[in-house]
């Protein structure tokens, strides 16, 4: 089997889907929009849509006799030679509808693997998508290699050479499953190593759905040279930059890769050890598409980061893109959401660097002084003996003043409450808090 086998071996897909009694009309017309976005970020061209009203899933074909024969007539009349079904597909259902349409039939779930595929940079990028990969794929091999037995089939074969061909292909991805799992606990040994280092700074995760304008945002803030692309999951690689140099303590930002609706619970998992930054965040900086579906986009980035046990992490949200909606509609985001920030990233280049440094400037002070409102002063006294231990100190703190006496060093300190309890733990019974 080739390792790098990919499904998107077509140029021209049809959409379908099926709409069922728990999903609206709106929603499924939304999702098959997106899913048009996938298509284009993949380099295919949609010929168009087909959505199928059913109270229930067809248990072998997924949908229909009678939507399957139009399916197949459009696949037939409109030279399409591939189906993109906008639903989870059994593996059973991929092989019936292939062997019945004559053509590739990839589900939601292949579709974004794909794009993650062709978008991961980093080794630990590309190790989470052909774990993802290859678990997608073991469940379904059987009908990858069919044509060899139709090929070379005959009376009196006890196994055919389609039969052996996947027996071969388990075996390959069960171990690559088992080398991408031990070179993935390698890495998260090497992340817990790398958050050890950074316990002494703030964390600012950016998050928010995919195209929102993340890394451009992130690029303005921290000047990173992050690639910014009009498509969807651009970016897939946690990247972190220092906010602001001077800051004590120090702020860090970090992008991660876009949310979608529907993202299949295998791929969160798959981007978990990444998406690890999230969880750790002290704040997250939501990114909003001021033009796209909020409501939708809010709903999605809810139920991710309940995913990841991060609801309860404080969130600040950043509006983007309001240079493409009207003055009325942006009106009445800024009295819906009155704590956040609208901004556009994307700026003409009339007054450009003037309007990006505002709103660089605006954003990197809301951000310091959501910090600066949680800090706790407290005053400590230090033996001069242990005055080695300023290093730390001034790490993990701002120093506000400092008093020389002969019983030793009085130090009025000011940190976020968890700095604090580094420095007591490391100081231990040098760290003296004054009452």
């Amino acid at each position: 089997m080739d390792e790098n086998r990919l499904f998107n071996n077509w140029d021209r897909a049809l959409l379908v889907s099926l709409q069922l009694s728990n999903r609206s009309s709106s929603e499924v017309v939304s999702s098959l929009e997106e899913l048009s976005s996938l298509a284009y970020s993949l380099g295919g061209e949609v010929a168009g849509q087909i959505i199928q009203a059913r109270t229930q899933i067809h248990p072998a074909y997924f949908f229909g006799k009678g939507k399957l024969a139009e399916i197949k007539d459009k696949i037939r009349n409109d030279e399409v030679d591939a189906v993109l079904v906008d639903n989870p597909l059994s593996p059973k259902q991929t092989q019936n509808l292939e062997k019945l349409l004559e053509c590739e039939v990839l589900d939601r779930t292949q579709v974004i693997l794909e794009i993650f595929a062709q978008n991961a940079r980093t080794s630990e990028a590309k190790l989470q998508i052909g774990l993802a990969q290859s678990e997608y794929l073991l469940p379904r091999l059987a009908g990858l290699w069919k044509h060899l037995d139709r090929e070379r089939g005959g009376i009196g074969a006890s196994r055919g050479t389609g039969e052996k061909q996947i027996e071969k292909d388990r075996q390959f991805l069960r171990q690559r499953i088992t080398r991408f799992k031990s070179q993935l606990k390698r890495v998260e040994k090497e992340r817990h190593t790398q958050k050890q280092r950074r316990s002494n700074c703030l964390l600012v995760s950016l998050i928010g759905y995919t195209n929102a304008g993340k890394s451009t945002i992130m690029n303005a803030l921290t000047d990173s040279g992050l690639l910014v692309e009009d498509r969807l999951f651009a970016t897939l690689d946690s990247t972190t930059r220092l906010l602001e140099e001077d800051s004590r303590p120090k702020v860090l930002l970090s992008d991660t890769v876009g949310f979608i609706s529907n993202l299949p619970h295998e791929l969160v998992a798959a981007f978990r050890s990444t998406l690890a930054t999230v969880k750790d965040a002290d704040l997250l900086l939501q990114i909003i598409d001021a033009s796209g579906n909020i409501d939708e986009h809010l709903q999605t980035t809810a139920e991710v980061l309940a995913d990841l046990d991060a609801a309860s992490i404080p969130i600040l949200k950043v509006f983007n893109k309001i240079d493409l909606i009207s003055p009325t509609r942006l009106l009445m985001l800024e009295k819906l959401y009155p704590e956040a920030i609208f901004v556009s990233a994307m700026i003409g280049e009339k007054n450009r660097q003037e309007k990006i440094t505002t709103f660089v400037e605006k954003l990197r002070k809301q951000i310091l002084l959501f910090f600066d409102e949680r800090m706790k002063t407290v005053t400590i006294r230090l033996d001069y003996q242990h005055s080695q231990q300023l290093a730390n100190i001034y790490e993990w703190s701002r120093v506000d003043n400092i008093d020389y006496q002969d019983e030793g060093m009085f130090m009025t300190l000011t940190a976020i409450p968890g700095n604090l309890e580094r420095l007591r733990h490391h100081l231990g019974s040098d760290f003296t808090e004054m009452r």
